[in-house]
């Protein structure tokens, strides 16, 4: 079983960061109000995961979406599990408050007792390091605000074709490409506001443009994330790209000098 931090640590990058987003349906409340979080059945989950390793991040993006009469709530319940077993960190936003709580609720519903990692990550401590609720961070645990009203702050798209009002419309339309890809945007956008706490948190810049930098890349290089275009053209990614091939280029110079004395070193070692 992997090591987990028991304090969430922004000085250095973790090896993984899974970002992930639900979408639900319930049934209307009585008095038009927000319906309680137990009757919300998930219906779509995204996943945005950044991996880092000897320098360099990578990162994988997609989403499922469950259909009107089909058993698919068991397999994206399964598979959330996997991906949050995998992950060093999981990232969310509200996600301690609501999607993890109704995860964990479903996985019940639908009689599946084995989901561990599922059931660890909604009972995971408030302030440990292994759910980073970016509702609660970015309000220092007082009163939460929105994802888009972060977002919109900081220069990260958000919702640019879809809202959560609408997915109940959607889902009832037969729309389930157009949820799946709204879910898979608003993963995107957690795992970029992601990036931004930890290199605030950090105090540093390269923690931010050289994994942005690596995000568009990503998405310009794979036909099936063309809808998140917007992420590779918004404000923060273009303040971020060209910070990013300078500090490309300094991590490169100090790794060529690293050597170098490495090899002097020896070379002044063999002599003696």
């Amino acid at each position: 079983m992997r090591d987990k931090p028991q304090l969430a640590d922004f000085t250095r990058p973790c090896s993984s960061v899974l970002a992930y987003d639900i979408e639900t349906i319930a049934p209307p409340a009585d008095d038009g109000s927000f319906p309680p979080w137990p009757t919300h059945r998930p219906i779509a989950i995204g996943f945005a995961k950044a991996t880092y390793s000897a320098g360099n991040w990578a990162f994988a993006i997609d989403a499922m979406a469950a259909r009107p009469g089909e058993s698919d709530e068991a397999s994206m319940l399964v598979e959330a599990n996997r991906r949050i077993g995998e992950a060093h960190v999981v990232t969310s936003y509200n996600g301690r408050q609501f999607d993890s709580l109704v995860l964990r609720l479903a996985a019940q519903r639908q009689r599946l007792w084995g989901l561990k990692a599922l059931a660890d990550h909604a009972a995971a401590n408030r302030f440990g390091g292994e759910h980073v609720d970016l509702a609660d961070l970015y309000s220092s645990h007082g009163r939460k605000v929105g994802l888009s009203s972060i977002c919109d702050e900081v220069g990260i798209p958000v919702k640019t074709d879809v809202a959560g009002g609408d997915v109940a419309a959607l889902w009832e339309a037969g729309e389930h490409e157009r949820i799946r890809r709204y879910v898979m945007e608003d993963a995107t956008a957690t795992i970029c506001l992601y990036l931004a706490w930890s290199a605030s948190r950090a105090a540093d810049e390269a923690a931010i443009t050289r994994p942005m930098a690596a995000l568009a890349r990503h998405i310009e290089s794979t036909p099936d994330l063309h809808h998140l275009r917007a992420f590779v053209d918004c404000s923060l990614m273009r303040w971020c790209r060209p910070r990013a091939l300078k500090a490309d280029i300094q991590a490169a110079l100090a790794r060529v000098t690293g050597r170098l004395r490495r090899e002097e070193d020896e070379r002044a070692f063999a002599v003696s």
